[in-house]
């Protein structure tokens, strides 16, 4: 029912239109004659009025906002501009039958605060539609206080979730307690937020009903009043307007609120304000929806421009319990009234609201805690689990999902140590068959020579040559047996591989050692050492470093062997902070590609006489000491570089 000004997004021309269309159906509302029917034809657009005349005067108006008691009729089906006691509008006017169809689209409201008619009314506080709203500006300080610290609340924890989706790079990304932490907080803040503010609005609205049953009680007591004043009345008429009035005004003073009565065919008879209709501000007509229903009291939403407000309706019944016109009762619902009824509200509920938001942080927090607990343990073991390690079990006595991870985990623990020892089993025997094939291709070798001499020494015994033999046959013998304890000795270092002991050495004064007892080789191959005698300092070990070198060079002087011009340079420096740099590099054919990935397995070798283990060797002793070991070769030479690690500084 209530109006408005016509509307922004539709053009006048429209409007004009779409009310032509709805007078139309109008007009077939009343062809037809069903009270029903005209009612919701004139409902269809709130910014279209509809007023039905006949020859008696005013038999059906769609609302009681626009005072349009009597209109001239100067031409119909056509629009023109009229302006009412309180609205500029366009009419256009149109005969159906013995009824005259008064269309009417409101433009401008004459009345538009309530200063222009708060002198008109006797007890009302006036309350416009932005008063709605002041509720906020008059709070109690003691809901202030809680009102800015929620406020303060959820800003610091809008800046931590930010805060955790940067460090975290996104959510998908961040940790899982952190995840589960901004969740919780979130789900809480919104929870209350969406009670915090559904309570306001249960008060609002709650405030409101009970203004209205507030209302009605009063509404209840002038109609008992005013069926005591009127007792032997049996008709309301203008003649009685003055004597009402002031009886009207008597119990107004009396209600604190005004009253407005009127007759059967629902025009104003009598009002404690009278200067309100005089003056056209309202309608002299009543509310529509009241007058043409068959409902009791009812409470209808009016305005009077944009001043809005309630109006309670009920019969005016006379001793006899006739009906003989309607009572309104007007109110306003005061804001002041309304925000000291929220604060009051928001004063008990905002510290209880505060603690339990506080509480329920903190044990997010500790569930998240909690919850994660289990799943950084299981990381932790994780991150420390190897070969070979202590049992890395988790004990979790539940049977929840993490339970279930964590059992998982310990049959994976379990599965892992059971194929560690497997592996570790078929390691060993496949190291010693390796091995025990080695030993005996290398001890075979000197026997077969061995036992061959020894047979022929037998075949010539007591002859003359046994004497010249036998010199000859035990040159050889020693020579062979000095190989199988070169070869005895050789597995024997290999065997000793896994006990290096790191300590600081000077491996300067080990390196020019090694190169020095290198120099004089049989080969007379020139071995130059660039470097510093002494000073530089490693960790490495201290007994088997320089085997290392002797092992490098030996192999550089045997690829030499044959090649004339060959040379083997030594160059010591420091590579960096961290690292000692050893080069050795000789000038000789190099590496062929075919062998170059097994030159550091055990066993491996080219030469007849070695026993492949010399560069392994090398290797382990290296690596033990937490150093490094590479090779670079072509057909120009080779270079192996040694890289050991400097002490630290703290």
């Amino acid at each position: 029912m209530l109006l408005t000004a016509c509307h922004a997004s539709g053009s006048k021309a429209s409007l004009e239109r779409k009310a032509e269309v709805l007078t139309e159906d109008m007009e077939r509302a009343i062809a037809s004659g069903n009270m029903d029917s005209i009612w919701l034809a004139a409902q269809q657009d709130e910014r279209v009025l509809f007023f039905v005349f006949d020859d008696s005067g005013l038999v059906f108006w769609s609302d009681n906002a626009l005072s349009a008691d009597y209109v001239p009729i100067e031409r119909f089906d056509a629009w023109q501009d009229l302006s009412f006691g309180n609205a500029d509008c366009r009419i256009r006017w149109t005969r159906c039958g013995a009824y005259n169809i008064l269309t009417v689209i409101p433009l401008e409201w004459h009345i538009r605060a309530r200063e222009e008619i708060g002198h008109s009314f006797s007890y009302l506080p006036l309350s416009s539609a932005e008063d709605t709203d002041k509720w906020w500006e008059a709070s109690h300080a003691r809901a202030r206080v809680f009102q800015m610290i929620f406020i303060a609340l959820f800003i610091v924890l809008a800046v931590i979730a930010v805060w955790m989706l940067v460090a975290g790079r996104g959510f998908k990304n961040m940790r899982l307690s952190y995840k589960f932490q901004l969740l919780f907080t979130l789900l809480v803040l919104f929870g209350f937020g969406f009670v915090f503010w559904g309570s306001i609005y249960y008060v609002h609205h709650h405030y409101r009903q009970q203004q209205r049953e507030r209302l009605q009680e009063r509404c209840r007591y002038a109609q008992a009043s005013l069926q005591n004043l009127y007792y032997w009345d049996f008709m309301l008429s203008s003649s009685s307007s003055a004597g009402l009035n002031v009886d009207l005004r008597d119990l107004a003073y009396a209600f604190q609120t005004d009253i407005h009565v009127f007759d059967m065919n629902g025009r104003l008879v009598g009002s404690s304000t009278p200067q309100l209709f005089e003056k056209g501000l309202l309608s002299q007509h009543m509310a529509p929806e009241v007058f043409f229903s068959d409902e009791g009291t009812q409470i209808m939403d009016e305005h009077l421009g944009d001043v809005h407000y309630i109006a309670a309706y009920t019969e005016f019944y006379n001793g006899s319990n006739v009906q003989i016109g309607y009572i309104a009762m007007p109110s306003f619902i005061s804001s002041d009234e309304m925000a000291r009824e929220v604060d009051s509200y928001l004063a008990r509920l905002l510290p209880a609201y505060l603690i339990v938001i506080i509480l329920a942080l903190l044990l997010s927090f500790l569930l998240s805690r909690h919850l994660i607990a289990p799943l950084s343990t299981v990381s932790e073991r994780m991150r420390d689990l190897a070969l070979g390690g202590k049992s890395n079990r988790i004990e979790y006595p539940y049977n929840d999902e993490i339970g279930e991870l964590v059992r998982r985990y310990n049959d994976m623990v379990d599965e892992l140590e059971r194929f560690t020892r497997r592996l570790a089993r078929s390691e060993r025997e496949g190291a010693w068959r390796t091995m025990a094939r080695q030993i005996a291709h290398e001890i075979n070798n000197p026997l077969t020579p061995m036992k061959l001499t020894l047979q022929q020494l037998q075949r010539i015994k007591g002859s003359e040559r046994f004497r010249e033999q036998f010199d000859r046959a035990a040159t050889m013998l020693v020579e062979q047996i000095d190989t199988l304890s070169r070869i005895a000795t050789s597995f024997s270092s290999f065997a000793k591989l896994p006990e290096v002991q790191v300590s600081e050495v000077d491996v300067a004064e080990k390196l020019s050692q090694a190169v020095s007892l290198q120099q004089n080789n049989t080969y007379n191959i020139p071995v130059r050492y660039v470097g510093p005698d002494s000073g530089i300092i490693v960790e490495a070990d201290r007994e088997q470093i320089g085997q290392v070198f002797t092992n490098i060079l030996k192999n550089a002087l045997q690829a030499l062997e044959d090649r004339k011009n060959g040379d083997i340079i030594v160059i010591l420096k420091q590579a960096d902070d961290q690292w000692c740099e050893i080069s050795i590099s000789d000038n000789g054919p190099g590496i062929p590609e075919d062998i170059r990935p097994k030159i550091f397995m055990p066993n491996f070798t080219t030469k007849s006489t070695g026993t492949g283990l010399g560069l392994a060797i090398s290797k382990n002793i290296v690596e033990g000491s937490d150093g490094k070991i590479r090779v670079e070769t072509s057909d120009k030479g080779t270079t192996f570089y040694i890289y050991l690690r400097l002490p630290s500084k703290h």
